[in-house]
């Protein structure tokens, strides 16, 4: 039977890999995925179609984290020009079938013990439930990067829902001079509002980019910025000294840290260890994407099945 198993985590501990006694384990499965966004559910995927047993952590209540809820167009997969992110995520988890899933909610976190001699990672969820994995695979991904704190004047990361309720006339300051940046920019404009970017250094946005912000008179450009201040009332917001309505922040993702908290997965020479496996924005990739990060999750599972193979025979 596949597993998945969707796990709200808490803020402090995701999982706990301390070597544990655990006792009564009830199921086995080939791969523990830890994380439910993109890279999970591709990895998921692939595994199915290869016959691969799996049970899938997420540390929200719902599967595909930000990506979940974006109305923003993902313009660039092949084939799906116009596709939301939501609906992208959407037609993922779609396919897979319910009959042979088994989903867990409300888990606050799950402690792994391992033994690398036994080679296979014993499991326990926050609910008494245990398992074991063969393979060990961490797909955390990245959350949008602020200094600022989010609130209702101060918005973070990307997703047209996040800027929906921003009305005509209103003053939005956009910060941030990339590709995410420059496209809300011109969302925000084509919306009305009053918009100005508020750039670090210079502008780093693809070149189709930067001939629309060029030929729209409605974005003030301003760059750099550097030591950006910013104070956020109920009312409004204020940054470098100007009175904004809203506050948008676009200064890119930082990487989970995850693994960073276990160091018995690593080698002495710092690489990951036998069975243990990152995808996507953990492996810190120069120029991350969706497509990448599936790429590597198809990969990933083909190398999982021949060394699950491999070790059977």
């Amino acid at each position: 039977m596949v597993l998945v198993g969707v796990v709200p985590f808490g803020q402090n501990l995701m999982i706990d890999m301390k070597n544990d006694a655990v006792t009564q384990l009830e199921r086995q499965v080939d791969v523990l995925i830890i994380g439910g966004g993109v890279g999970g559910l591709t990895l998921a995927q692939w595994l199915t179609g290869l016959g691969r047993s799996w049970c899938l952590l997420e540390r929200e209540s719902h599967l595909g984290g930000p990506l979940a809820t974006s109305e923003y167009v993902l313009k660039w997969i092949p084939g799906q020009a116009q596709i939301s992110g939501r609906d992208y995520l959407a037609a993922m988890v779609a396919q897979i079938d319910p009959a042979n899933c088994e989903l867990q909610t409300q888990l606050s976190a799950v402690k792994v013990g391992t033994d690398l001699s036994l080679g296979d990672f014993a499991c326990t969820l926050s609910n008494g439930d245990s398992l074991r994995a063969k393979k060990l695979v961490f797909a955390c991904g990245a959350t949008p990067f602020s200094p600022f704190t989010e609130s209702e004047r101060v918005i973070v990361g990307p997703g047209l829902q996040k800027i929906a309720h921003i009305a005509a006339g209103q003053r939005v300051a956009v910060l941030g001079g990339g590709d995410n940046a420059a496209d809300h920019a011109l969302i925000l404009a084509e919306m009305g509002a009053v918009v100005t970017m508020l750039v670090r250094g210079q502008l780093r946005v693809s070149a189709a980019l930067m001939q629309q912000l060029r030929q729209n008179a409605a974005i003030v450009i301003r760059t750099g910025c550097q030591n950006i201040e910013l104070n956020a009332n109920a009312e409004s917001v204020l940054v470098q000294g100007e009175r904004y309505d809203y506050a948008a922040v676009y200064f890119g993702y930082q990487v989970s840290q995850q693994l960073n908290a276990f160091p018995e997965l690593k080698t002495a020479a710092g690489a990951l260890q036998a069975g243990v496996f990152a995808i996507g924005d953990m492996t810190e990739p120069v120029f991350p994407n969706i497509l990448l990060t599936q790429g590597q999750a198809a990969v990933v599972a083909k190398q999982i099945d021949f060394e699950l193979s491999r070790d059977a025979s």
